[in-house]
């Protein structure tokens, strides 16, 4: 019986082409979890935000109805005494162009803006609001008569929220009408 040898030549094109498909998955499978962490951090701030508004929305709502319940007309002060502060009394720099809100850090907030109500859960920081005096509006033109004129009160209520985290936060205003 004779034997036959076979003198091929074994290259390992095989082995190459397999070690690059391995690698490119491999690649593949890291950009999609890097995909998916990404799209989890933007979900997790875009639920903080929402917290952060939901929680400034409360407060403001809040503040508006503490006002409906004034039975009478609270003086408004320069240092918000009986909860009403005089227009931008707190801006610490006039001649700038920013808004006071624009100004304030978050410990002058938590000194000076009142919370109303409870606390909301899943939120890091309570709301603050701040409710500032805007203007008086008569319902008629008419002065001089000598007595009390009558008409709307008008207030600006600005609310600070946060969500989560301090990191997110969110201001929004109101203006409202009281009639006492």
């Amino acid at each position: 019986m004779k034997i036959l040898q076979h003198n091929s030549k074994q290259s390992g094109t095989v082995l190459f082409v397999s070690l690059i498909l391995l690698l490119i998955m491999t690649l593949l499978g890291i950009t999609g979890m890097q995909t998916t962490i990404l799209e989890e951090k933007m979900a997790g701030n875009s639920r903080n935000i929402n917290q952060a508004f939901q929680s400034a929305e409360a407060a403001l709502r809040r503040s508006e109805e503490w006002l409906s319940a004034q039975t009478s007309e609270p003086e408004a002060t320069s240092a918000g005494t009986n909860n009403i502060w005089t227009l931008s009394a707190m801006d610490p720099d006039t001649s700038n162009s920013y808004e006071w809100w624009e100004e304030r850090n978050s410990s002058w907030w938590s000194s000076n803006g009142v919370s109303y109500g409870s606390t909301l859960s899943g939120i890091n920081t309570p709301p603050r609001t701040i409710i500032e005096y805007k203007t008086f509006k008569p319902d008629t033109l008419v002065t001089g008569t000598g007595g009390i004129p009558i008409g709307l009160t008008f207030y600006q209520v600005t609310a600070k929220g946060t969500g989560g985290s301090d990191q997110a936060k969110v201001l929004l205003q109101s203006i409202t009408a009281r009639r006492y």
